[in-house]
């Protein structure tokens, strides 16, 4: 428990008040000292009686790097005003400071996520403040929450002959499969406009059944020295969610973790959190034995190998490489 700055100013004003009332008599003692030692006493004793306030945070659903977030805190208590500040995580910009009562009543601030990876917010630190602004008491409030920022997800410019039908390159579109959720780097021509139009919060895109439906994909993800991860991670996501689509069982080997092949509404989810953890730090290989698709970053930059034919990543994946 601390004065504040305007605490401090008021505790000068009321000495000098009290020094000047020495000096020119009672009067200035009654006109300054007394109004200010009062406020400055009742303000403390509401700050120091304050019970400490429970903070309850909601976790912001994961995304991709732009996306926007509304994170909501809860506070709860004997109605103090409580200023309750979350630090956001290095990859995630927006303020985090809130001002409110601590009754129950729920306030929400702004993120936006902006680096691929895991990232938390908090801990947040809720401060009790008296309405004259004189004292505060800072407790420990809501722990840590933790938003995944998935890879940038770029649609293929030129799928290469070796997943021409896997990624429905050859017609395979045919057949309707059902609706999915939206998700960033869909093309807009299979958005479901008739099936978003009964859920007016998202947008649900058409999934097919075709050529690539059996099919079984296998991504390693090889860093080398001087290999840039991020651009690493885009291009595996990209090709990934472009055999997702199709309807191929994606499979995917990092040096964090392995995937086995899977198709089921959860797979892009869990590819998509794999390519977020891709180390920055020290390179690793991976194991490239039985893997269609090997994504090699090294100090040249970013090439795709599918089924032995290799290609820069940039004619793959066009300008969303870069």
């Amino acid at each position: 428990m601390r004065p504040t700055g305007r605490g401090v100013v008021v505790a000068a004003i009321a000495l000098a008040g009290f020094v000047s009332a020495r000096a020119f008599g009672p009067r200035s003692l009654n006109a300054v000292v007394v109004p200010a030692v009062c406020a400055f006493g009742l303000a403390a004793f509401l700050v120091a009686r304050a019970d400490a306030p429970r903070v309850a945070r909601s976790s912001p659903a994961d995304g991709f790097p732009g996306d926007e977030r509304r994170v909501s805190l809860v506070v709860e208590g004997d109605g103090a005003l409580v200023t309750v500040r979350d630090a956001p995580g290095s990859g995630l910009d927006g303020g985090g400071t809130i001002r409110t009562v601590a009754d129950g009543r729920e306030e929400a601030y702004g993120v936006t996520l902006r680096e691929r990876g895991r990232h938390v917010l908090g801990p947040a630190t809720a401060v009790v403040n008296d309405p004259f602004g004189l004292w505060q008491r800072s407790f420990g409030g809501a722990g840590r929450a933790e938003v995944v920022v998935y890879p940038p997800v770029v649609p293929l410019a030129a799928p290469p002959r070796a997943l021409a039908g896997t990624v429905g390159a050859a017609g395979g579109r045919s057949e309707f499969a059902g609706v999915r959720e939206y998700v960033h780097g869909d093309p807009l021509r299979d958005v479901n406009w008739k099936a978003s139009a009964k859920r007016p919060a998202e947008y649900l895109v058409t999934t097919y059944a075709g050529d690539g439906s059996d099919a079984r994909v296998v991504i390693a993800v090889d860093r080398r020295e001087g290999g840039d991860p991020d651009r690493a991670a885009i291009a595996a996501a990209s090709v990934a969610v472009a055999c997702l689509d199709a309807g191929a069982a994606v499979g995917l080997r990092t040096p964090d973790g392995t995937l086995e092949p899977a198709s089921d509404a959860a797979a892009r989810r869990r590819v998509l959190e794999l390519l977020a953890k891709l180390d920055r730090s020290e390179p690793t290989g991976v194991e490239r034995e039985g893997a269609r698709v090997v994504v090699r970053a090294d100090g040249d930059g970013v090439t795709i190998d599918i089924d032995g034919e290799t290609r820069p990543a940039v004619e793959l994946l066009g300008e969303g490489a870069a």
